[in-house]
């Protein structure tokens, strides 16, 4: 059984481009003459590139005899598409602002659940995707905001390494905009998910609608997604505040990065719960299923009844599997599309992918530990897979295996 000390989500949907998500089609490299060097920047006798937190920075020297007696790794950049999600045949979804169109809520039981707690605002989840709509309506008070922080003033008032970061950080621009690509509706899709406002009369409502979520940007068109990005952006979630990561991407290519598995390490020493997409591949046991710290969730299907639960074509499965959850579809919040005249800001969409499983498994484990508080994150994560519904009699007879604990269940979940 795998130890769990943070639950990691990557899942990304978009309704305005069709993206690939077959793993052949992406890569890494090695960026020549960069290193992630564990060490203070004022202890190193040669220039640091960029900090990436507490003890960790970035160094570009082509004098490799420099990092004699440091322990670093190499930065890898990663080449091509890694969310785990499979764009749907309609751009947008139903606009309806119907909670019942959510079916996802009945599957998991999520209103049974809110008789004990829609969520706790002192829960936080760190979503690290590519945009976040901050403007949507339905999500204006479900982002977390650092009050420590003064907006604006050009200064780091807390002293944590990044001016004005009051709701999130770009670790692409290296500044506070976190909806600075807007082509795309992955990140604010997941963040729905998770914390849409419920009861306020527009669009349907988050599974656990009073978390807040932590928007951190760190991947986009206009930058480099690199093992520097991945380790600075989970040291910026744990070290302020984060009990939950919800990461929708592929991992496969990551099982041997030092960095990446370094920073994993450090979210697990500080008791925070990871929770990852299984991935969109369709195949048995994804390389991801090798790192133990994740709590990896695949995909059953949502959209109605009648194939409620059974797994989705496009989910991976296997042993290292621990959980499932409803992504396909899943109807949740995303902005207005680009090139289209429409301003609307509490627009809906449906999207599918492990991607929206995920996010749909962290914010059942911010119900959790909600409802108990003195839980630690292995209690939490224990609870979550005990308290899953057995969809082994949904699948076909030849794949009734390789779901894990089962279908999350968010009443079962909060007793």
């Amino acid at each position: 059984m795998k130890l769990l000390t943070a639950v990691l989500c990557f899942s990304v949907g978009t309704v305005f481009a069709s993206i690939n998500s077959d793993s052949s089609k992406n890569y890494r490299e090695i960026i020549a003459g960069e290193y992630i060097v564990k060490a203070h920047e004022k202890n190193l006798s040669f220039p640091v590139k960029r900090v990436l937190g507490k003890n960790l920075v970035l160094v570009q020297t082509s004098d490799k005899s420099l990092l004699d007696g440091l322990e670093y790794f190499p930065n890898y950049k990663y080449v091509g598409e890694y969310r785990d999600f499979e764009d749907s045949d309609s751009e947008t979804g139903p606009n309806d602002e119907k909670f019942e169109d959510q079916f996802h809520h009945k599957m998991i039981k999520t209103k049974k659940a809110w008789a004990t707690t829609k969520g706790s605002s002192d829960i936080i989840v760190a979503v690290t995707d590519n945009e976040f709509f901050l403007g949507h309506k339905d999500l204006k008070t479900a982002w977390f905001k650092n009050s420590n922080e003064i907006p604006d003033d050009g200064i780091d008032n807390d002293n944590n390494g990044y001016i004005d970061d009051v709701i999130g950080w770009d670790f692409i621009g290296q500044d506070n905009n976190v909806d600075s690509d807007r082509t795309t509706t992955h990140g604010t899709h997941v963040a729905g998910i998770i914390a849409a406002t419920a009861n306020n009369e527009i669009g349907g409502a988050g599974i656990a609608p009073n978390v807040k979520v932590m928007p951190l940007r760190w991947y986009g068109p206009e930058g480099e997604w690199t093992s520097a990005v991945i380790a600075e952006t989970y040291r910026y979630a744990v070290d302020n505040g984060a009990k939950i990561i919800n990461t929708s991407y592929n991992v496969d290519r990551m099982v041997d990065d030092e960095a990446y598995l370094d920073a994993i390490a450090y979210i697990r020493e500080n008791d925070v719960l990871i929770v990852n997409s299984a991935g969109n591949a369709g195949e048995k046991d994804p390389p991801r299923q090798k790192i133990e710290e994740l709590i990896l969730v695949c995909s059953v299907k949502s959209g109605g009844e009648f194939f409620q639960d059974q797994r989705s074509s496009f989910s991976n499965y296997g042993s290292g599997i621990d959980i499932c959850a409803p992504g396909d579809p899943v109807l949740a919040p995303v902005r207005p599309h680009p090139r289209r005249r429409s301003t609307t800001q509490g627009k809906y969409g449906q999207l599918q992918g492990t991607s929206m499983a995920a996010p749909a498994a962290a914010a059942v484990a911010a119900l959790i530990w909600s409802a108990h508080p003195n839980f630690s994150d292995e209690e939490v994560r224990q609870r979550l897979l005990d308290s899953a519904d057995d969809i082994t009699r949904r699948q076909w007879p030849w794949s009734r295996s390789g779901l894990g604990a089962g279908r999350i269940n968010a009443a079962n979940a909060v007793k």
